[in-house]
């Protein structure tokens, strides 16, 4: 197993590797409302310096068959990303034993992973599971003015995405339990339809949250900051907020699409708020 691209978790019966798709570039501009000194010393990036977001996608084995938790950025999305494919090899899965994608949201970093650069499915075997209102937010309606331009570009993006797999589209609602130990948490704001998925074997639980952070050092200090890429902001952010609350309520295990690589650890509360620790190795 190559350390760098992936890591493994056991959650019962249920294996969890995490498998790096390579890391996006990004600038403190993506801040919405943090002032560029304040993101500065919180990410430790100088105020045009780009910061490097990770993204992660998890694979998950039930028995004979592998789910895909996300497809990450695909070869769209410049040299530094598209790498889900040749990380899976490293591990010694194939794309077309993946049985399931389990989608947390569609933007791109997360579903232009679905397709190649001729728009064919990289996974030929795999049914895609989205929750219902993420279909229809990206899927179903007009493409036109009454919303913003980035939406607009990520709806069009989905839609190449998602376009081989149309008779494998599953629309899920909340809290369906999709498979063994697998089970859909609605967590709507970042996109109207984003979705984590609970893990649950044996005793042992682990919660795939998506994007609920980006950045875990600037997010866990201050979860009222919230990012451009949020379809709505103040919804995210009060979604952050009541999920920080229930994992550290329930002491629950949590894996994120862009906590530094392999994005496993918890949230703890601390006295003016909360932090993120990261797994050891």
């Amino acid at each position: 197993m190559h350390h760098s691209s992936s890591a493994v978790r056991q959650v019962g019966d249920l294996t969890v590797w995490a498998v790096s798709d390579g890391e996006l570039a990004a600038d403190l501009s993506v801040f919405s409302n943090l002032e560029p000194e304040e993101a500065g010393r919180l990410t430790g990036a100088g105020r045009f310096d780009h910061v490097l977001l990770p993204v992660n996608t998890f694979l998950i084995r039930l028995g004979p068959h592998f789910a895909l938790v996300d497809a990450g950025a695909g070869p769209a999305g410049g040299p530094a990303l598209g790498k889900v494919v040749e990380n899976l090899e490293r591990i010694g899965v194939r794309r077309g034993e993946i049985r399931t994608l389990l989608m947390t949201h569609l933007h791109p970093d997360h579903s232009n992973g679905l397709v190649d650069r001729d728009g064919h499915a990289v996974y030929p075997e795999a049914e895609l599971l989205l929750h219902a209102r993420e279909a229809e937010f990206w899927l179903d309606g007009d493409i036109d003015g009454s919303v913003s331009e980035r939406t607009r570009r990520n709806m069009a993006a989905a839609r190449h995405a998602t376009a081989p797999y149309g008779g494998r589209i599953r629309r899920i609602e909340d809290a369906e339990q999709v498979l063994p130990g697998v089970a859909a948490v609605a967590l709507p704001g970042h996109t109207p339809g984003h979705t984590g998925w609970l893990l649950q074997s044996g005793g042992e639980r682990l919660f795939l949250w998506g994007d609920i952070v980006h950045f875990a050092k600037v997010q866990t200090a201050r979860p009222e900051v919230s990012l451009v890429f949020d379809v709505d902001q103040a919804a995210a952010r009060a979604m952050r907020t009541e999920t920080f609350e229930r994992v550290v309520r329930e002491g629950l295990a949590v894996a994120g699409a862009h906590l530094p690589f392999p994005g496993f650890g918890t949230v703890v509360r601390v006295a003016d708020g909360y932090r993120y620790r990261p797994d050891g190795p």
